[in-house]
C-alpha cells in the first residue's frame, strides 16, 4: 500500500493524535492526514536534517492470511516526528516534497537498509515465522538500472535471505516506462526477491502489467475493498479480479480492510491475504513483535 507516492503512508484512526499506531502530539498531524492549521510546513532542508538526526522511523502493518488469520508478513511504512516542527509530519506532506527535490532516493535507500536490519534482528531473535515477507515500497525515482545492484549490496550487508523481501511498485509507475520496468523487474527476481504490484485498481490498471511484470503479489487498492459490500458492480469486479490473480499464479492482498463484514466477503471471494485497520494501523517494530508471537511456532532462518 503506497499511501502517498511510494514510501510514506498516511495513517488514520479515530480522532486527532493517532498516527500510525502511536499517539502524536495534539498539535500535530491528526487522523485527517494533514498538518494542523497554522503550523510551519516541512522544507527540503528539514528533510535532510531530519535524516541526519535520526527523526525518521519505520512502522509496520501486519498482513494476515484470509483463511487462518495468521500473520504472514508486514508492510513497512515511514513516519517522521520532527523536533524542529514539534509534531508528527504527515507523509502526505513530506513524501511529495522529497519526490520533487529528489531526496526520495536517499530516503528510500535509508528505509530499505533500516527495514533489512530490523528483519535481521528479528531473525536472529528467532521471531520470524516460516514464509514471512516484508513489503517495502519503492518510489518511481528509485526504479533505475542501478536499483538491483543497490538492493544486492544491502542484502549482502545485512545477510538476510532475499525471499524475506517483497518490493512494492505502485501500478501507475509502470505506464511511463513499461520497457524499463520490464527490464528491471526480472533482475530483482533473479536476486531472489519477491515483487508486488501495488494499488491495483486505482484507475491505471491494464492487463499488460500482469502479463509483462513477473510479480508474485497483486495488492488490490482499498478503493475496491471499501465498495465490495455496497456496490454490486465493484463486488463482481473484485471477485473476478481475485480469481484472475489466482489463475495467474500470484497472491492477492486486499488493502484497507476495516470491518469484519468486508473481511468475510473477501474470504468468500477467495482472497489470499489482507491488511487494514480491522487488524491494526502500522506500529513501531517493538510493538510488531507481539503480532509475530501469533504466527506458527516453526520459525524461519
Amino acid at each position: 500500500m503506497v499511501e502517498h507516492q511510494g514510501i510514506g503512508a498516511a495513517g488514520r484512526r479515530g480522532g486527532a493524535g493517532w498516527v500510525g499506531g502511536v499517539n502524536a502530539p495534539s498539535t500535530g498531524w491528526s487522523g485527517s492526514g494533514r498538518a494542523g492549521a497554522g503550523h510551519e510546513q516541512p522544507s527540503a532542508a528539514g528533510l535532510a536534517r531530519a535524516l541526519r538526526e535520526g527523526e525518521f522511523r519505520m512502522h509496520y502493518q501486519p498482513q494476515l492470511d484470509c483463511r487462518s488469520g495468521r500473520v504472514i508478513g508486514a508492510e513497512a511504512l515511514m513516519r517522521w516526528n520532527s523536533r524542529a516542527l514539534g509534531r508528527w509530519v504527515s507523509p502526505a506532506d513530506f513524501i511529495p516534497l522529497a519526490e520533487r527535490d529528489g531526496f526520495i532516493v536517499e530516503l528510500g535507500d535509508w528505509s530499505m537498509g533500516r527495514v533489512m536490519r530490523t528483519l535481521r534482528a528479528w531473525q536472529d531473535a528467532g521471531c520470524l515465522p516460516t514464509g514471512f515477507k516484508m513489503a517495502i515500497n519503492l518510489s518511481a525515482r528509485q526504479l533505475t538500472p542501478a536499483l538491483p545492484e543497490r538492493v544486492a549490496c544491502l542484502l549482502g550487508e545485512t545477510g538476510i535471505a532475499p525471499s524475506l523481501i517483497e518490493l512494492e511498485i505502485t501500478e501507475s509507475y509502470f505506464s511511463p516506462d513499461m520497457a524499463g520496468m520490464a527490464d528491471i523487474a526480472p533482475q530483482l527476481r533473479r536476486l531472489g526477491l519477491r515483487l508486488a504490484i501495488d494499488d491495483f485498481g486505482t484507475g491505471y490498471s491494464i492487463l499488460a502489467h500482469l502479463r509483462h511484470i513477473p510479480a508474485n503479489t497483486v495488492k488490490i487498492d482499498r478503493g475496491l475493498t471499501r465498495k465490495v459490500l455496497s456496490v454490486e458492480r465493484d463486488h463482481i469486479i473484485m471477485r473476478n479480479l481475485i480469481r484472475m490473480i489466482r489463475d495467474l499464479g500470484m497472491q492477492s492482498v486486499c488493502e484497507g480492510v476495516e470491518t469484519a463484514e468486508e473481511l468475510a466477503a473477501l474470504r468468500e471471494m477467495g482472497a489470499d491475504a489482507w491488511q487494514g485497520f480491522l487488524s491494526t494501523p502500522a506500529v513501531p517494530a517493538e510493538e510488531f513483535i507481539g503480532f509475530l508471537a501469533l504466527a506458527p511456532l516453526k520459525r524461519a532462518g
